[in-house]
């Protein structure tokens, strides 16, 4: 049975493109798993100041701490008609050309990690930069074209997407699980081709990393900064507005044709070397499999079927990370700033906002919370002399997160002290009400 990534008993709206569910059906990952070996560190950032909030953001980290995830590289290629020699000398032809991931910023999930900051549904963000390992490994750096030599320049395609861009829904495995991916794929474009900005990156000889050792693959990290103002917007009503994505693929300035060998692992002579790319991913080969309800943290996947518009066990355009039978995750980062950060964590077992500040009396006051464990939890609001003038919740309340609308249109113009007790542990803040 998988077991839950959220911590939320509250369902995920699904809006927007729907995609169809009756006829989608779980995956089994093809070829031999090929291991890496990370050669660079994972980026860091910190700067939180007030409202001001940017840090990287590493989804993959969170599912790691609650099962085991095993770290492997997968390879991207233009088309299916190259194939690999792994080391037991089974060749199989390459299967996958493009993959992505869909990220929201308040999954709960993501304060097991790094600096326990989450944003929340009201938090509009922008997106700085996507982090990813890789490796590029270049057996030819340049080519007769009949003219002379000229020096071979691959191309590593980034598109970037927001919610229009991508496809929403879910499916049944061991238990119902929720899904973001791309909409399309064009094979002439290696991409989607409605992606809300596309990047081509030349890839040249310093791009590259070593060939595979008898170990595995030898990894980069590699950051791509957005283009300037790539802002999301919030998501007050959890329908997925705030959900940002991005897909890399790869194009070779080098002809191949049906049957060349892209890499043989078993001693076997090559004499039409090829450039190819490849991603760091996670697989999850245990017993404990995480299902995903209501946030959407995943990846997908862009098959051979998939570039000739066909589709795989009902999954058309890309596969969708959950829906492997050993669930995958690409390993990436997402840079994110944000200059309305209102989430406070009062001890290690609640975090709590206030939206929006200042709250007018027209408007109700968010006042969501999150507990990591049940807890009796009170919050009141009270003037400046003391006096209570609002109780806004007062009970006990189980783990995961907890949406309050608290209707202030009883309350005068004024400052007001918000009043957060969880447990031992009691805070305050101040807010003000305006006309």
């Amino acid at each position: 049975m998988k077991r839950t990534l959220q911590r939320l008993a509250f369902t995920f709206l699904l809006a927007a493109v729907v995609a169809p569910t009756f006829a989608q059906q779980q995956v089994k990952v093809k070829g031999e798993r090929a291991h890496e070996i990370p050669m660079s560190q994972d980026p860091t950032s910190n700067n939180k100041a007030k409202a001001f909030y940017a840090n990287w953001k590493f989804p993959a980290d969170v599912v790691g701490q609650l099962t085991t995830l095993d770290r492997y590289v997968g390879f991207l290629y233009p088309d299916s008609v190259v194939k690999i020699i792994p080391a037991s000398g089974n060749p199989y032809f390459q299967f996958t050309h493009a993959v992505g991931a869909a990220f929201t910023p308040n999954d709960p999930n993501l304060e097991l990690s790094d600096d326990n900051t989450i944003l929340s549904r009201y938090n509009a963000y922008t997106v700085d930069s996507v982090y990813f390992p890789y490796i590029y490994v270049r057996y030819v750096d340049s080519i007769d074209l009949g003219a002379g030599k000229v020096k071979v320049v691959d191309t590593l395609v980034v598109q970037f997407f927001k919610f229009p861009n991508l496809v929403k829904g879910s499916f049944n495995a061991a238990d119902p699980e929720t899904f973001m991916k791309n909409t399309n794929f064009t094979k002439s474009l290696m991409g989607a081709n409605n992606a809300a900005y596309t990047m081509n990156i030349p890839l040249t000889d310093a791009d590259s990393t070593s060939a595979p050792s008898d170990q595995g693959w030898g990894s980069k990290g590699r950051i791509v900064p957005l283009p300037a103002n790539f802002n999301m917007p919030a998501d007050p009503s959890l329908t997925g507005q705030n959900v940002f994505g991005f897909m890399i693929s790869f194009k070779t300035m080098l002809p191949y044709s049906l049957g060349d060998t892209m890499e043989a692992r078993n001693g076997a002579n090559v004499t039409k070397k090829l450039n190819y790319f490849g991603h760091s991913l996670y697989s999850n080969g245990s017993t404990t499999q995480i299902a995903q309800k209501e946030y959407v943290n995943n990846s997908w996947w862009v098959g051979s079927e998939h570039i000739y518009g066909g589709n795989i066990n009902g999954w058309e355009n890309s596969i969708p990370g959950n829906a492997y039978f050993s669930d995958q995750y690409l390993n990436y980062g997402v840079h994110i700033t944000t200059q309305t950060l209102g989430t406070e964590k009062l001890d290690n077992n609640i975090t709590f906002g206030v939206y929006p500040n200042p709250v007018s009396t027209t408007e109700n006051l968010m006042a969501d919370f999150n507990l990591v464990n049940a807890s009796d939890v009170s919050i009141a609001i009270y003037d400046i002399l003391g006096n209570k003038v609002m109780d806004v919740v007062d009970g006990y309340y189980t783990s995961g997160e907890h949406k309050v609308d608290a209707n202030i249109s009883g309350l005068t113009p004024g400052m007001y002290i918000y009043n957060v007790k969880a447990g031992n542990a009691v805070t305050s803040k101040k807010i003000s009400v305006i006309d």
